[in-house]
């Protein structure tokens, strides 16, 4: 009797052990499950807040040179602060882009320099220093548009201003669409990018002039080439309704953009009463009161225009549009160096030991980047990754390859 009593509890005891471990272990994956929650909320707090919070906060209190208005701003939204500091470094970059092969290729240039001003470059009115403010605009007014439609950014969100609530039918079509998705804050953007860096220029002088409108031009450049990205809804991709957001555009679109500014960028003058004029038009009226052939034809000119109906080149609605036309370009008031020799007070590095393209005849040949100077040929090793492939799943695997070739290099 006592051994069969001994064999139930013993079957007892066995049935009992699945479901005390089955228990435990479930007691375990539900902490295990609560605590990951826990942590993938605590990071998403600290990327949206604590981190970028904590980071700006040093970066206010670290950077010199700053203003007490730019100051005061980057305490009020140090987050916003990041992302601007994050778009100087992206105008950076496309900058240095942009001016691989010439003379003056923006290696000067950091974060730092461009927030302070402290580069000589910076305190000029060459049409490189134009370049530099525009850019520098429009990266702050990008990064902090695509901030705020990412959520990364407590002040600013998506942008409301782009949804009407309306289906519209495109082109004549069946097919409809609307605004929807998250649009970026563009507006946001520029207004930051103005209040941040325009703070600086309070003097009133041609410095200070030229330079707001080159940070509005920057600005401009983005808001121009603004894109719509849209997608399609309906039954096996008919695309019966589309909905559509805007987008700010890639931001090598705007550093070509501004390219293409500097190289037809506007000359201008101060007059006496403070006001930016091109000088191609005090040069103009110059030579008309020297020649009075040349006026009297003026006078004839306009004379015929007036019987006609024509608008004069003086009259408020040409002149109208003569100041929409130049809102978008680039001023300078200074001619720019050569920027062939070395010069470390006027911040410029020369071009001795650049690449340059010997068989070219532009601007990155050898005989326009070396200065008449002449290169060197030199034969150079790289090592670069070569033979990659794909593994599944997922990484790739590559080998490391030495090329070697000779490069010209100015003297």
């Amino acid at each position: 009797m006592p051994s069969s009593r001994r064999r139930g509890e013993d079957v007892q005891e066995g049935q009992q052990l699945p479901r005390t471990i089955a228990f435990r272990l479930g007691v375990a994956l539900a902490l295990l499950l609560i605590l990951l929650d826990h942590c993938r909320v605590s990071c998403l707090m600290s990327n949206s807040v604590d981190d970028w919070v904590s980071s700006s906060i040093v970066r206010c209190n670290g950077i010199p040179g700053l203003t007490k208005e730019q100051r005061e701003l980057c305490h009020r939204n140090p987050d916003v602060t990041v992302a601007a500091v994050k778009g100087l470094q992206m105008a950076i970059s496309e900058c240095k882009h942009q001016f691989t092969w010439h003379r003056w290729n923006c290696s000067s240039l950091t974060t730092s320099s461009v927030t302070q001003h402290s580069s000589v470059m910076l305190q000029r009115g060459y049409r490189e220093t134009a370049f530099v403010y525009a850019i520098s605009s429009a990266g702050v007014a990008h990064s902090v548009s695509r901030a705020c439609s990412m959520g990364r950014l407590i002040s600013c969100g998506c942008d409301p201003s782009s949804y009407t609530g309306k289906s519209t039918k495109s082109g004549g079509g069946s097919t409809q669409w609307k605004w929807s998705g998250c649009s970026h804050n563009l507006e946001y953007g520029m207004e930051f990018s103005k209040q941040f860096l325009d703070a600086r220029e309070v003097a009133g002088d041609i410095q200070s002039t030229v330079n707001l409108h080159n940070n509005q031009a920057g600005r401009n450049a983005v808001a121009s080439n603004m894109q719509v990205r849209c997608k399609c809804h309906g039954m096996s991709g008919s695309c019966e309704l589309k909905t559509c957001w805007k987008v700010v555009p890639d931001f090598r679109i705007v550093g070509r953009t501004l390219k293409n500014r500097f190289r037809n960028a506007v000359a201008v003058a101060q007059s006496n009463f403070g006001n930016v004029t091109p000088l191609n038009r005090v040069r103009g009226f110059r030579r008309r009161n020297r020649l009075e052939h040349h006026r009297n034809q003026q006078r004839q000119r306009k004379h015929r225009n007036s019987a006609s109906g024509l608008v004069p080149g003086n009259a408020p609605g040409r002149k109208g549009r003569k100041v929409h036309q130049l809102a978008g370009q680039l001023f300078f008031f200074q001619k720019s160096p050569n920027f062939c020799e070395r010069d470390s007070q006027a911040d410029i590095s020369g071009t001795s030991g650049r690449r340059c393209n010997r068989p070219s005849a532009g601007g990155d040949g050898c005989a326009s980047l070396c200065c008449g100077r002449g290169y060197n040929v030199v034969r150079q090793r790289r090592t670069e990754r070569c033979s990659c492939k794909f593994h599944w799943c997922c990484f790739v695997q590559c080998q490391n390859c030495t090329v070697e070739e000779w490069i010209t290099v100015c003297k």
